[in-house]
């Protein structure tokens, strides 16, 4: 791969390419090259493994998303931390933007086989507040599970269910 780079910059005139250009061709290939070195049968899905059963297959706004109507009285401020403090319990928070109102998570191995991390199947989840004053909170859940080279893209139900429900409890309106 270095070779391939040197390789590269030998019939590059990088004096006129910006600095940062530069080190983004030179990152996106190494990321090529090393994306390249998991695939073969480790890559593959063998035979009688298959997507939990909370997988569903989707692209529909609809089906992983749930909106939460955010009770009066909760600080902009409080509810970040509200959100922080849900989503941290059982992932970790990779993105805010407290002034943005929003919040994801890292993609998370969330499938255990025999005690081990299943790297087939991902998930991860996003929380943004909508509107000007904050009222709703947009919940997204996305899933993925790799079929041999393929990713298919969907959303862990019972995941999105279970983390609507939390929020619901921390910052939704009381009946």
């Amino acid at each position: 791969m270095l070779e391939l780079a040197g390789r590269l910059f030998d019939t590059l005139d990088v004096a006129h390419i910006p600095v940062m250009r530069l080190a983004s061709i030179v990152l996106g290939m190494s990321l090529a090259g090393c994306s390249a070195i998991g695939h073969g049968a480790s890559a593959t899905t063998p035979a009688g493994a298959a997507a939990p059963a909370s997988f569903v297959r989707s692209t529909s706004e609809a089906l992983v998303t749930r909106m939460i109507d955010v009770r009066e009285g909760i600080t902009r401020t409080q509810a970040m931390r509200m959100i922080a403090e849900v989503l941290g319990q059982r992932y970790t928070v990779e993105v805010t933007d407290p002034r943005a109102g929003f919040a994801m998570t890292a993609w998370q191995a969330s499938l255990q086989r025999d005690g081990v991390p299943d790297l087939r199947y991902r998930t991860r989840v996003t929380a943004k507040f909508l509107g000007d004053d904050w009222r709703k909170l947009q919940l997204r859940d996305e899933a993925n599970w790799q079929r041999g080279e393929e990713w298919e893209v969907g959303y862990d139900a019972a995941q999105l269910d279970s983390v609507a429900g939390d929020l619901r409890t921390k910052l939704g309106r009381k009946p």
